[in-house]
């Protein structure tokens, strides 16, 4: 009988309830969607902060400087380019910049091209200089990354079963150490990635096909490396851990159990996607649009919490895992 108990107690956080229990989370605290769903509401309907008419020119005088000294063949490539850029260019408002990444909001319209709503065509404002774009810019990510840290805060306060009572000095300090994990991931990020690139750019100049399997090699390796750090939040959010402290933890959390690990971010990034082809279907004039933005809301808060409570079993585990092998030392 005591083996079966312990058995139970060891098993590791299984895939499908977990998920379930982000859902029903969701389902009591129906709030949460509020962030996701504000954010895409303020895209759709508020002005839009657009570059176009100020890096167009640029762009295209740059093309065709590059179109009047190549042959036929690369003029064709630049062309298409530019039709590709110029339509990249229409869709850029930065407004969208207030869904930040590795923490921040997820948002359905982030990136898409709105130029009609059903209340009609939105406000359009151009930004005229590069100072202030990037004014604009900092200001919004940091205010995602604050707002997205105070988004993840309420989700880790619906998932803890010992919920401690919030007041607003820890989520403040919660925000400041979520602000800088952020910022540190990115560096990491770009600390790999950078080098990867610079080295797989100059193979390609030799052999093309070579630098096509080295880059598919090196992202493998890339998701390899990075997984161990995708429950950095959580630390900080559901534990009040420090911004090392999180990391460390997470590479332990997710090292003692990687095949599950893999198995729910895949799970969650399928149902996750999928679902965003099927929300993202209605025009943008049309109020079927705000049938998305709700289910989009809905789907990504619940995964996140979901996420949550899959970090805090795997901790739990994690944690009785090493006192049973701390135990097993002693006999």
């Amino acid at each position: 009988m005591n083996t079966k108990i312990d058995e139970q107690k060891l098993s590791p956080p299984s895939l499908i309830p977990t998920i379930l229990a982000g859902f029903n989370t969701v389902a009591n605290h129906i709030g949460l969607i509020l962030f996701p769903l504000g954010l895409d509401l303020l895209i759709w309907f508020g002005p839009q902060l657009k570059l176009e008419k100020l890096l167009k020119p640029i762009y295209s005088n740059a093309i065709q400087t590059l179109i009047a000294y190549n042959n036929a063949e690369m003029r064709q490539l630049l062309e298409a380019s530019q039709t590709e850029m110029e339509l990249f260019l229409s869709r850029i408002n930065l407004t969208s910049s207030l869904s930040t990444f590795p923490i921040g909001i997820p948002s359905l319209l982030s990136g898409q091209g709105i130029n009609e709503t059903p209340l009609g065509v939105p406000t359009i404002y151009e930004i005229p200089s590069f100072g202030l774009i990037v004014l604009i810019t900092i200001i919004f990510i940091l205010s995602g990354l604050f707002l997205g840290s105070l988004y993840l805060s309420a989700i880790a306060y619906s998932t803890n079963p010992d919920k401690e009572k919030l007041n607003p000095s820890s989520i403040i300090k919660k925000m400041i150490k979520g602000v800088g994990l952020s910022i540190l991931l990115v560096i990491i990020l770009i600390g790999l990635v950078l080098p990867v690139l610079f080295v797989i750019s100059l193979i390609s100049l030799f052999s093309p096909a070579l630098s096509q399997i080295l880059l598919l090699i090196a992202t493998f390796i890339m998701i390899w490396l990075l997984i161990p750090l995708i429950f950095s939040p959580h630390g900080v959010f559901a534990r009040n851990m420090g911004i090392i402290q999180s990391i460390l933890h997470s590479i332990k959390v997710v090292r003692s159990y990687l095949p599950g690990t893999g198995m729910f971010l895949l799970a969650a990034i399928l149902l996750a996607q999928g679902l965003d082809l099927l929300w993202i279907a209605a025009p943008s004039n049309s109020w079927l649009t705000l049938v998305g933005i709700i289910g989009h809301a809905f789907i990504y808060t619940a995964l996140i919490a979901a996420s949550f409570i899959y970090y805090q079993r795997s901790c739990e585990w994690t944690q009785e895992l090493l006192e049973r092998i701390k135990n097993i030392k002693k006999l």
